[in-house]
């Protein structure tokens, strides 16, 4: 291939990858472990990285250290450099294929192009946690590609650079993501390839040269594996070896569920990454981001067929009939080789691939998966099916990235929107309290989805010692918190890396959004306003929520925007907000107010049950007119009705005389 080939396939790498993964990136924020990475480094600077990968992945802190150096809080700079880790990886690829395979141009692209957007890996909208992950790939990549480029060079000086990137890229990037280790398949497999081509007429011939250009590239994972096994010592199971491989000596049951994970992973990475993905994030889209997504991808994977179709062929038909049958077999032989054996590290550390939580164990098995793939469309006789299969996959590897992308601006948007009702709500939240949140847009796997934004918001000041205390922690509503929290016993302090929580069950405040239309409230276990849409385990818990830890006195925090975004419009939920803090500070005047105001506005709830401390105000005040008026409202909904008179006819107990006249509305409007 001509260099200006070459240059216009990197190009077009480029493009396509820049339509597939840059989009929407400047509405996307923190997300999932991001949280507690950034709130660790504001507070306590980047040097606090090392604490936090001091467990398990100590090299990552250095990686993380320059980023949040460099990039500080803002997420979209994140978003730029793992889109640059990504696109560095395919160009290397490509690199490596046309040292081997250099008449293989169509094919060499269409790998690297199918590694690119791969669509099995869906966490590049998480790229602070994962930017170590895809520098990993990079490095790994790259390493590989520089190994073909010294035993190709003829030079010794040149031989001497070559070997030196490639050991020590080879030593980083496993130090960053342990298992991607399993790509040294890779590396041998393409030496091996290497070597055919030299079409050496005897077996021993060709083993005794691969192993001799193998072994000096040796020294990379052998260097790793000495220092990882003999010199580490990890505090982390997941990454301990010993303690994995102890399991399968302990019980032979053990390999033979890794053999039934491993059958069952290399089916999700070689096939199911097309369609599963698909099926999960891109079929429950709003109708104008689907549209967009269908116009977008189409877009893609004309591009795409536009430059795989656009490769020269440079040598004769029968010729080059003889060479893809070759090529075929030797591609198809990699692929599968590496897509396995990248998966290897995984099993035996007793993780699974899959398209949700655990989507990074794809990664390294993906150029396994783009080669497996391409030597079978490229079997195919139809120069025209060809071109059709590659749109495709194509087509929909692009259009489950834009979903996946438009998910996480949408969880994005709930979740600021989320703090910014809080921050509204809550001048300050008392320190030891322990948080349980229900999100609208995502669920809550990890405390720290919690407690990193709340405690970015009331306690980002910085602290000094190691581990940092945890100012308002909060806790995941599994049934033993849910048990806890109900017998009104127990306190935790798990530290996780450099983190330190308390948790009193005892003490428990109880932040739920039911909707995404609906507004966050903070629940008072004493007078509990809940909404038909909450979920069951709230429900449960919900009397056990202290608002006395929401302090009343001074102005609202102002989030940080960077992190937060811009203060959204003030829309019913703002008024909802400020009326329930009035509320609190029993200023009734002002709730009733700010609910006058808000009707003014043409203002309204899309949960009825917010209306409640307006309702609450206007029987206070002795309003009959407008408890008639909403009543209304409240009572299409039986479970609000039941609660309006339930928290209405406490009143007089919590020090609020009610009118003869007022105590029979009420029976007359809510309690029959």
């Amino acid at each position: 291939m001509s260099n200006k080939q070459i240059w216009v396939g990197l190009g077009i790498l480029f493009g396509i990858s820049a339509l597939v993964y840059l989009p929407l990136t400047n509405k996307m924020g923190l997300y999932n472990d991001d949280w507690y990475l950034i709130y660790d480094a504001h507070t306590q600077g980047s040097q606090f990285f090392h604490e936090i990968y001091a467990i398990d992945r100590p090299m990552r802190a250095y990686v993380m250290q320059l980023a949040y150096d460099f990039f500080g809080d803002r997420v979209l700079y994140y978003h730029l450099s793992a889109y640059f880790f990504r696109i560095l990886a395919a160009w290397a690829l490509f690199w490596a294929l046309e040292m081997i395979w250099t008449r293989e141009e169509k094919s060499n692209f269409l790998i690297a192009l199918l590694f690119l957007i791969y669509p099995g890996f869906l966490s590049q909208i998480n790229p602070i946690d994962y930017q170590s992950q895809i520098l990993s790939l990079c490095l790994a990549i790259s390493s590989i590609a520089f190994t073909l480029k010294s035993i190709k060079s003829s030079g010794l000086y040149s031989k001497i650079l070559w070997f030196g990137l490639s050991v020590i890229t080879g030593v980083i990037y496993p130090a960053l993501v342990d298992y991607f280790i399993g790509l040294e398949v890779l590396r041998l497999s393409l030496i091996v390839n290497l070597v055919l081509q030299e079409k050496h007429p005897q077996l021993k011939t060709t083993i005794t040269k691969v192993f001799y250009q193998w072994i000096p590239f040796l020294i990379a994972p052998l260097t790793f594996l000495i220092w990882r096994v003999f010199f580490f010592t990890t505090e982390r199971r997941a990454t301990d070896l010993n303690t994995q491989l102890g399991q399968l000596f302990a019980s032979p049951l053990t390999g033979l569920r890794w053999l039934v994970n491993w059958t069952q992973d290399m089916m999700r990475v070689l096939f199911l990454a097309w369609s599963v993905p698909l099926n999960s994030l891109g079929f429950n889209l709003r109708l104008g981001d689907f549209l967009w997504g269908v116009a977008m991808a189409a877009l893609v994977s004309l591009l795409a067929i536009a430059g795989y179709y656009g490769f020269r062929i440079s040598t004769t038909k029968d010729a080059m009939q003889e060479m893809d049958l070759i090529w075929r077999r030797q591609t198809l032989m990699t692929g599968i080789l590496t897509a396995v054996f990248a998966l290897l590290p995984v099993i035996i550390v007793n993780r699974h691939a899959d398209f949700e939580g655990y989507s990074r164990y794809t990664l390294a098995s993906a150029v396994g998966a783009a080669m497996f793939l391409t030597a079978l469309i490229t079997s195919l006789n139809s120069p025209r099916l060809r071109l059709a299969i590659v749109g495709f996959l194509v087509f929909v590897a692009s259009f489950v990235h834009y979903a996946n992308a438009v998910h996480a601006v949408q969880a994005t948007e709930a979740i600021q929107k989320f703090w910014w009702q809080v921050a509204w709500r809550a001048p300050g939240i008392k320190p030891g309290t322990t948080l349980i949140a229900s999100y609208s847009a995502i669920g809550i796997q990890e405390d720290y989805f919690v407690w990193g934004p709340a405690n970015l918001i009331y306690y980002p000041e910085k602290q000094n010692g190691v581990p940092i205390e945890i100012r308002l922690p909060a806790a995941v509503l599994t049934n033993d918190v849910i048990v806890q929290i109900l017998s009104q016993k127990g306190e935790e302090s798990p530290l996780r890396r450099g983190n330190l929580l308390t948790r009193n069950f005892e003490n428990i405040l109880v932040l739920s959004q039911a909707d995404t239309n609906s507004c966050v409230r903070i629940i008072d276990g004493h007078m509990t306003e809940l909404s038909v849409l909450d979920q069951e385990r709230i429900m449960l818990v919900a009397p056990s929520s202290k608002l006395e830890n929401v302090l009343v006195q001074g102005d609202s925090p102002i989030p940080q925007r960077i992190v937060f975004g811009d203060e959204p419009v003030h829309d019913w939920c703002y008024y909802y907000q400020k009326a329930s803090l009035a509320r609190q500070r029993e200023v009734w005047e002002t709730v009733a107010a700010l609910g006058d105001e808000a009707q003014k506005l043409g203002l309204h709830p899309n949960d009825q049950i917010e209306w409640m401390p307006f309702l609450q105000a206007y029987v206070i005040l002795n309003d009959l007119k407008e408890v008639k008026g909403l009543s209304t409202r409240i009572n299409t909904e039986p479970f609000y009705q039941y609660q309006a008179c339930q928290n209405l006819n406490v009143l007089t107990e919590d020090g609020y005389p009610l009118s003869t006249e007022m105590r029979s509305a009420i029976d007359k409007f809510f309690c029959k």
